[in-house]
């Protein structure tokens, strides 16, 4: 795939229903420091852990755009005393909260999150957000949106699974499509988004098309 992807964000409004007005602030704040330094993935990463009061692992990828996550939490241990605790997700989701405090007996046990955007796609080839947008309102199950995508010929990035798809973990769901019998091709691409305004690679995913049957030619 040739050329950069450009993430236009217009809207992107992810919220917590019960965020006290500290978290929020500390947010902003977090990510003001974030487009100021042009911070890479783990930076920002670093960045949210030593000023936000926790973090839990549904929001990092959603705030922070990190498309590996589990990954860069096990690298930022190495330097950081992070205590941890589970948590439930919109009611069904588990996973962790992550803090420098060593008590968490103060943090919650579940959340609920809402995410809330208007986002303009361009790339090279000219291609928009319009399909990914009509996939994520026609189909609620996240993979299955994946799905649909790859089947219709789109060219899908872990930021497209993130925006519209609701995917955080985009490796491990294309994992269980291939195991399902789908050929689906991995590269690598640049991208842009106006949230971070960084330029990194990201892995891109699209349906093998099998190349037509050779005809024989007659002796």
């Amino acid at each position: 795939m040739s050329g950069r992807i450009d993430y236009q964000i217009e809207k992107y409004r992810f919220t917590e229903a019960s965020e006290s007005a500290r978290l929020t602030q500390q947010w902003a704040d977090v990510m003001e420091e974030c487009r100021t330094t042009g911070a890479g993935a783990e930076e920002r990463l670093r960045i949210a852990l030593l000023n936000v009061d926790y973090v839990t692992s549904f929001e990092l990828p959603f705030r922070l755009l990190l498309i590996r996550a589990p990954q860069l939490i096990a690298s930022v241990r190495e330097a950081l005393p992070l205590s941890q605790k589970s948590a439930v997700f919109n009611g069904k989701r588990f996973g962790c909260v992550y803090s420098l405090k060593s008590a968490l007996n103060d943090v919650p046990d579940t959340f609920q999150y809402h995410l809330s955007t208007r986002i303009r796609r361009s790339d090279a080839q000219g291609h928009g957000e319009l399909p990914y947008r009509e996939i994520a309102q026609q189909i609620k199950q996240p993979r299955e949106r994946l799905r649909l995508a790859l089947e219709q010929g789109l060219t899908v990035t872990a930021l497209d699974g993130l925006f519209w798809f609701g995917i955080q973990r985009m490796a491990a769901d294309i994992q269980r499509l291939r195991k399902t019998g789908m050929r689906i091709t991995t590269g690598e691409t640049d991208v842009f988004d106006t949230l971070t305004t960084t330029t990194r690679r990201v892995p891109f995913y699209q349906l093998s098309v099998a190349a037509p049957a050779r005809r024989s030619q007659a002796a």
